[in-house]
């Protein structure tokens, strides 16, 4: 993300899930391609989550809602190997 809060996609990794239980936790593993992409001095590395994306068809019912949690035995992570100059 630059100073004025825009973004630039460098890699992306759509999830879709069917036949769950509502109300019911089920795990997700996602995992993103391997890339090399410099971060220019005063930007940051930022993580989205999101659950809609004009690139991808909306199946979503009206008024559906997804909530995201981790539980402590088993906590989420993102692992992002660096290199510095």
């Amino acid at each position: 993300m630059g100073p004025p809060g825009l973004g630039k996609l460098v890699a992306g990794a759509p999830y879709t899930f069917h036949g769950k239980t509502p109300g019911q936790p089920f795990a997700v593993d996602v995992e993103l391609f391997s890339t090399a992409y410099d971060v220019p001095a005063g930007h940051r590395l930022a993580l989205v989550v999101d659950t809609v994306d004009p690139l991808y068809i909306e199946h979503n019912p009206g008024g559906a809602q997804l909530t995201f949690s981790s539980p402590a035995a088993d906590p989420s992570y993102l692992s992002v190997p660096l290199r510095q100059e």
